[in-house]
């Protein structure tokens, strides 16, 4: 593949390529909040404080096969974002590695830091975790690598390398918990500039049972393609029909209690709860806030001690607090 790119990025999800047109096609339909002023997620979800204004985004719609350039969806500079104005086109491809995993290429206008879109995603797609990768070409001035883990609507795990320019130093970023993935292809040595990198990368990679090499060039093995657009003349992915016929499909289990809540519900039920046996009125929301840009940040360690710490503090009984503990240990991929 030729690198005469700025950026590309990619993601790979567990889930089949209609399933991520949806819910991409729902979390960009919201649009994105005015995050400097908005407050924090979990306080939001208790009621308190007023929800910003989104910016409207126009309807992303499955198109004809071809719609899309034949190859990589990358940024040629890296001050020209590629959307063809406000188009945020997208390409679904199935399967893909030993898992038969979706192929998500896409284009982000966020650098330096996790992207906004795959957060949308991963809250849309509740309890399916996103693998996000990001590489540069020769055309960015200086280059960024990076591997995240969306979760939820979280972004759980961070390894990223990042130098604006020439002029720059590069920065490093390690934070959440390591994926199982990393232990499978661990860096070349331990010093910041190998903890991710396209040798890294290709490793993890690998590790799916994909070839970084031809990733995004032998296309031959998809078999389910799903081109994106906000282009007119596209469908609703909402209204595509379902590769398996619904009298086909196995029957939905029948959940009760926390198995029926997403990801985030029962997240924000447990730290409600939490919250409002330890603290006073006036302290809940600052504490909800703080918890909140823990996890935003992928700190998601610093978030399970800052939320045992508010339980050792509680009044419900002890195996209540206790079990609540253990729950979110769970849920944040941090259970001993």
């Amino acid at each position: 593949m030729t690198e005469d790119f700025a950026v590309l990025d990619f993601a790979l999800v567990g889930a089949a390529p209609l399933a991520v047109a949806r819910a991409l096609a729902t979390a960009e339909a919201q649009g994105r909040p005015d995050e400097a002023s908005a407050p924090g997620l979990l306080s939001r979800l208790l009621g308190r404080g007023m929800k910003p204004a989104a910016t409207a985004q126009p309807s992303l719609l499955a198109q004809p096969p071809g719609t899309l350039t034949g190859g990589v969806l990358a940024r040629e500079m890296l001050d020209d974002m590629g959307f063809g104005g406000t188009d945020h086109e997208a390409r679904l491809s199935a399967p893909l590695g030993d898992d038969g995993l979706t192929l998500i290429e896409f284009r982000e206008r966020t650098d330096g830091a996790p992207s906004p879109r795959l957060t949308a995603l991963s809250q849309a797609l509740p309890g399916v975790e996103i693998l996000g990768f990001r590489l540069t070409g020769t055309t960015h001035p200086g280059g960024e690598f990076g591997f995240a883990v969306y979760l939820g609507g979280t972004v759980v795990r961070v390894l990223r390398a990042h130098c604006p320019s020439e002029a720059d130093d590069w920065q490093h970023t390690d934070t959440g918990p390591a994926h199982p993935l990393e232990a499978q292809a661990p860096p070349e040595s331990p010093a910041p500039a190998d903890l991710i990198s396209p040798a890294r990368q290709a490793a993890i990679l690998a590790a799916l049972g994909i070839d970084a090499d031809q990733l995004l060039v032998d296309r031959s093995a998809h078999s389910e393609v799903i081109e994106l657009s906000t282009r007119p003349g596209g469908r609703n992915p909402a209204d595509l029909a379902d590769p398996q016929p619904a009298s086909e499909a196995p029957p939905a289990p029948h959940l009760t209690g926390t198995e029926a809540l997403s990801w985030e519900d029962e997240v924000t039920s447990l730290l409600v709860t939490a919250v409002t046996d330890a603290l006073p009125e006036d302290d809940q929301v600052p504490w909800l806030d703080a918890m909140t840009e823990d996890l935003e940040a992928g700190e998601t360690r610093a978030a399970l001690d800052r939320a045992r710490d508010l339980l050792a503090r509680g009044h419900r009984p002890a195996e209540e607090r206790e079990a609540a503990a253990d729950r979110l240990a769970i849920l944040f991929g941090l259970a001993s």
